[in-house]
């Protein structure tokens, strides 16, 4: 099977294209603009410069907030909760989008973070009926669920920002899912940031958002077009282990144990199982590949981690794949 020979990302991979040298459209996406992308003075003025457009835009909307922020109690969203707010000084809400997935885990989390932090918060929930519907849909047809997860938590976010004249919704996509499949700019960050859903979802999607408006099965919200969408860690190198050691020092942030994944839902270890099953490769391998292009971790490495998460995930406990469906209603 053919295989980049600088990431390892072999001929199955979404849209992969070999050149003659045998480096993948991915890499050679990256060799090209990785002087922007490792300028961090650079990145940290560009995201300066939005928060401060937000504030001021906040001001003008007399807006009770200046950013919204998807909140799982998960390191990434729980640690761009406290930058906002205490080194930036920007008036957050705390957003939770309640899809039945979320584990006691990321419960406590979000309590704790709460007592620690000046942030307001909500929690909001769908009708529970449709959100089955949704689930067991792309379950059949496409072995994929997270994408219900993750349209309708942002399609919520731009839908409570625009009617609280909030201007900033920021996120915590890491660099490696933003980049994981970027060959082109458009629409990716930190080179251009979105405005409005649409161009939002393109940065996961790649085009299927296209398709999936063309379908009338999924809205986009056209008439709000004036809401930033930021990812804080296309601006900030921060990795893993330091996002985990900072909270835990700071707010008393408890680190999973145990557990391979995200462990504020349940719902992940059928994530990864449907994705070996229809791909044939975990779904942190393009996140990988990306920290192999920067340098961050060799070609074997990131085999070694991804050879764990297969032999975790390539089979579920006839428990794990019930509790699942019944979620879901199937």
């Amino acid at each position: 099977m053919k295989k980049c020979k600088k990431c390892g990302l072999n001929e199955t991979y979404t849209k992969i294209t070999f050149d003659e040298k045998g480096i993948c459209n991915y890499c050679n996406f990256y060799e090209k603009h990785k002087s922007e992308l490792h300028d961090e003075a650079a990145l940290e003025l560009k995201f300066q410069e939005k928060v401060e457009r937000a504030k001021e835009k906040a001001k003008e909307n007399k807006a009770k907030y200046d950013c919204l922020v998807g909140f799982s109690g998960g390191k990434d969203s729980t640690y761009i909760i406290y930058q906002l707010a205490k080194k930036y000084q920007m008036r957050v809400l705390a957003f939770t989008f309640d899809n039945g997935f979320s584990t006691q885990y990321g419960k406590d989390n979000i309590a704790n973070a709460l007592s620690k932090l000046n942030v307001d918060h909500i929690t909001f929930s769908m009708n529970d009926e449709i959100l089955r519907k949704q689930y067991s849909m792309c379950t059949k047809m496409m072995k994929n669920f997270c994408s219900v997860c993750f349209h309708n938590m942002h399609y919520y976010s731009y839908l409570f920002a625009h009617q609280n004249k909030i201007p900033m919704i920021v996120n915590g996509r890491t660099i490696g899912q933003i980049l994981q499949t970027a060959d082109s700019t458009d629409r990716i960050e930190p080179f251009e940031t979105s405005k409005n859903l649409k161009d939002f979802e393109h940065q996961m999607f790649g085009g299927l958002e296209e398709k999936a408006e063309k379908s009338g099965k999924t809205e986009y919200l056209k008439e709000i077009n004036d809401i930033e969408a930021v990812s804080y860690f296309a601006y900030h190198k921060v990795s893993e282990e330091e996002t985990m050691r900072f909270l835990e020092e700071n707010i008393g942030w408890q680190r999973p144990k145990g557990v391979s994944g995200h462990a504020d839902c349940f719902a992940h270890a059928m994530a990864e199982y449907m994705s070996i099953q229809k791909h044939g490769h975990p779904v942190r391998t393009g996140e990988l590949a990306v920290l192999v292009r920067m340098g961050e971790m060799s070609i074997e490495e990131a085999e070694e981690i991804l050879e764990k998460d297969r032999k975790n995930f390539q089979e579920l406990s006839l428990e794990e794949k019930e509790r699942f469906y019944q979620r879901i209603g199937v």
